[in-house]
C-alpha cells in the first residue's frame, strides 16, 4: 500500500508541474507574473522533489534502525552536490578572471561564440555578440574552451548621425535622454559620444550625434537602439 501511495504522490507532482508551467506560459498570465514564476518554478520544483525522496525513505524505511544514518548519508550527498553545483562556476570564475584580467567592452572568442563581454557576474560571463545577443556562458564551461582575446583595435570607427526633435521635447531632453541609452550600449567605446544641435537643409533643428565603435556592423545595432529609445522618430544617417 506504502509503494502505491509513493508512485501516486510522484505522478501528482509530476502532473501538477506539468500544469502549472503550462499556466505560466499563457498568454492570459501577466507578463510580470510570466517572468517571476520562469525564475520561482523550477526552483520549488526542485525543492517539492527533495521533500518527495525524504518523504520516501520514511515511507519504505520508517521503523527501520538505521534511518537517521540514511537521512544525514541523504542530506551530505545533497548539500555536496549543491554546493559543487554552485562552487565549481564561482572558483572556475576566479580563476579565469585572474588568469586572463577579463573586463567589461573586452573582445573575446571561443570555439562556439564570440563577442564582447557584457558583465561579468559570479557564476558565469554574458557576452553581447555582433548580432547584438546576449550570451551567458557558465565559467566552468567558459573552462573548457578555447579562450582567444583579440588585440582590441585603436582605429575606434567613428559614426555620424542625426535625429529629429520629437514634438515637445527641447533638444537638451532628447539629448540626456539618447546619452543614457549610448552609455547603456556595450557596443560603444571610448571617447564619449557628443551631440550638437544643427539645422537641415530644411531649416528643421536635428541633433547630430557623433558615437565610436569597434566594428562598423555595431553601428546599425546603435541606430535600432536609438529609435527605440526614441519610440516613432525617423533615423537619416549623416556621413562619417
Amino acid at each position: 500500500m506504502n509503494i502505491l501511495v509513493f508512485i501516486l504522490a510522484g505522478l501528482v507532482i509530476a502532473v501538477a508541474f506539468r500544469l502549472l508551467r503550462r499556466i505560466s506560459q499563457a498568454s492570459v498570465v501577466r507578463e510580470s507574473l510570466r517572468k517571476g514564476s520562469k525564475k520561482g518554478l523550477p526552483a520549488l520544483e526542485l525543492a517539492t522533489w527533495i521533500a518527495y525522496a525524504f518523504w520516501g525513505v520514511h515511507v519504505f524505511f520508517g521503523d527501520a534502525l538505521f534511518l537517521d544514518t540514511i537521512l544525514v548519508v541523504m542530506v551530505v550527498f545533497l548539500l555536496a552536490a549543491l554546493g559543487w553545483y554552485v562552487f565549481r562556476d564561482f572558483l572556475a570564475g576566479v580563476l579565469i578572471r585572474a588568469e586572463k584580467s577579463l573586463e567589461p567592452g573586452q573582445a573575446l572568442r571561443t570555439p562556439s561564440v564570440s563577442g564582447r563581454i557584457s558583465k561579468l557576474r559570479g557564476l558565469a560571463i554574458e557576452l553581447v555578440n555582433d548580432d547584438g545577443e546576449t550570451v551567458r556562458i557558465p565559467y566552468s564551461r567558459l573552462n573548457q574552451d578555447l579562450i582567444t582575446l583579440p588585440p582590441d583595435q585603436e582605429d575606434n570607427l567613428p559614426h555620424h548621425l542625426q535625429m529629429g526633435l520629437l514634438p515637445g521635447h527641447t533638444p537638451g531632453e532628447m539629448q540626456k535622454r539618447l546619452m543614457e541609452a549610448l552609455l547603456a550600449m556595450p557596443w560603444i567605446v571610448s571617447p564619449p559620444p557628443e551631440f550638437r544641435v544643427k539645422r537641415d537643409p530644411e531649416g528643421q533643428t536635428v541633433l547630430h550625434i557623433t558615437y565610436h565603435t569597434h566594428l562598423r556592423a555595431h553601428a546599425q545595432l546603435v541606430e535600432e537602439k536609438l529609435v527605440e529609445a526614441m519610440t516613432g522618430e525617423t533615423i537619416n544617417p549623416g556621413s562619417p
